[in-house]
């Protein structure tokens, strides 16, 4: 098993599942809190704006800046210095106005920007390529199951009337179990290649090879177009059982089960797939169509049990998408811009959330609820026709690594 063979990715995997548990509960924790201080909703729109805005705007830079640092160490200074700052912030929280919340998820972002650039920049140099898609698997399955666990776990927490001062603590064990284990990852990495460069100069370098490759080009040109619909699906499927159906909103979280169940699946498959399959898009593609088809199923059926066979489908198709595009970046990224490019891959598959969710909850405003899925499902099945077209061949005999651009 690849977990007991190759101890530098145990020990990064276990320090990557640790950050996403603290993280978790960390984040309900906080959401909770703020209820409890303000009880208006318009307080939670900010909270949201407020976390994901650096991630907008800070992801790209902070790639550039990490491109030249020890890889390992970028990691235990994130999550060792988030721990500093949330038991700050427990100490403080009685003595200053709940606005500062803002103020302090706006740090906590922009700390955790630096952990997960670095991880995905350092996984190419613990597991050799056969492995990868494997250790991507393993990966994705560890990040699922963790992330709901920490969700179901702050959530029973709650209801038991344990305090999120209580949580935030149980967060900072974790990070600072994840400082542990990240120090285990040896040898330390660290790109000395763009040593002598300027940031702006390493940003402009992380777009440009981007943008001059035309498979990396339409890739993360999907990728962008793909989040900014995926995002959203919570907030169709809250008016879908709300609005449409008249059920209360916590059956989402049994749709939310079955996408889950799918995405493990998923991930479980994909290895097979992605060493038996020629042509990757294949396994990129689908995503679209998927989501096409559990979407557009909101506009027919007027009982939620019967969603649950078409979102297991949709996350099927989500787990291989992640897996198979992470691990084709991998593969034909050249090592000096590891960090810029999946800088830019998780900028854009985080900052994606407040401009979907702003676009659909404008069209439901206005035009209402089926018209919107509609247009939705339209949408999802031209990008996947758009993209078997104008998507260049990802095949096995392109693997070779990209050459840095000039």
């Amino acid at each position: 098993m690849l977990l007991r063979q190759n101890p530098a990715f145990r020990n990064l995997f276990f320090g990557r599942i640790s950050s996403v548990f603290s993280d978790a509960i960390m984040f309900f924790s906080l959401l909770k809190w703020v209820e409890i201080q303000t009880g208006n909703s318009d307080s939670f729109t900010l909270f949201y704006i407020a976390f994901y805005m650096p991630v907008a705007f800070l992801t790209l830079p902070v790639g550039a800046w990490i491109s030249k640092k020890t890889l390992q160490k970028v990691m235990i200074y994130s999550n060792a210095i988030q721990a500093i700052t949330i038991v700050l912030f427990l100490i403080m929280m009685p003595f200053v106005a709940y606005e500062w919340i803002y103020v302090f998820l706006m740090i906590l972002s922009v700390l955790g920007i630096f952990f997960v650039p670095a991880n995905q920049s350092l996984f190419p140099y613990v597991v050799n390529e056969a492995d990868r898609p494997k250790a991507n698997s393993l990966l994705q399955l560890g990040f699922t199951a963790v992330k709901i666990a920490g969700q179901i776990f702050t959530a029973f927490a709650i209801k038991l009337a344990i305090s999120p001062h209580l949580l935030l603590i149980i967060s900072v064990i974790l990070m600072m179990m994840s400082v542990i284990f990240i120090r285990m990852v040896k040898p330390e990495i660290k790109d000395i290649s763009n040593a002598d460069k300027r940031q702006w100069t390493l940003m402009k370098e992380g777009i440009s090879f981007i943008i001059r490759k035309p498979m990396l080009r339409s890739l993360f040109l999907f990728l962008t177009l793909g989040m900014f619909v995926i995002s959203s699906i919570d907030l169709l499927l809250i008016h879908f059982l709300t609005d449409y159906l008249g059920k209360g909103v916590e059956n989402l979280s049994f749709i939310g089960t079955a996408s889950l169940i799918g995405i493990t699946i998923g991930a479980l498959c994909t290895p097979m797939w992605y060493k038996k399959t020629e042509e990757k898009k294949w396994l990129i593609l689908p995503v679209f169509f998927m989501l096409s088809l559990s979407i557009g199923s909101l506009y027919f059926i007027t009982n939620w049990i019967y969603v649950l066979p078409f979102f297991m489908l949709q996350g099927i198709a989500l787990g291989c998408f992640n897996i198979s595009l992470i691990t084709y970046l991998q593969e034909v990224v050249s090592k000096s811009h590891y960090t810029r490019v999946f800088s830019l891959y998780y900028m854009l598959s985080s900052s994606m959330a407040l401009p979907g969710i702003l676009l659909i909850g404008g069209l439901l405003s206005s035009i209402g609820f089926r018209q919107t899925i509609i247009m939705v499902t339209i949408i999802l099945a031209i990008l996947g026709i758009a993209g078997i077209i104008s998507i260049p061949a990802l095949k096995k005999d392109t693997m070779k690594s990209i050459e840095t651009a000039n």
